[in-house]
């Protein structure tokens, strides 16, 4: 079910994407620092949205990267009480 609703949201972004690009077909210049270049508006619209999803990628797994390492400590921190319950139980029967 996930599979499909994945498929569904990426072919959404790319449908919206050619909407855009359909109807931005304006010039922009854009300066940088030290230089300066002129693209289409749906050029520079699909390079903000990249960058975006790929910051929030990051970002995304950075936290959850941190949030797994933070689960598997508490896991092996309980793992010696666990352990050591079972014996109590164990004793008593």
């Amino acid at each position: 079910m996930f599979k499909v609703l994945k498929f569904i949201l990426v072919a959404l972004c790319l449908i919206s994407a050619f909407v855009l690009g359909s109807q931005n077909p304006q010039l922009v210049q854009v300066n940088y620092i030290i230089a300066s270049n002129t693209l289409p508006l749906a050029v520079i619209i699909s390079i903000c949205f990249l960058l975006g999803v790929l910051i929030g990628c990051f970002i995304s797994f950075k936290l959850f990267s941190q949030l797994k390492w933070q689960n598997y400590r508490l896991k092996k921190q309980l793992a010696p009480e666990k352990n050591k319950n079972q014996l109590d139980v164990n004793k008593d029967t």
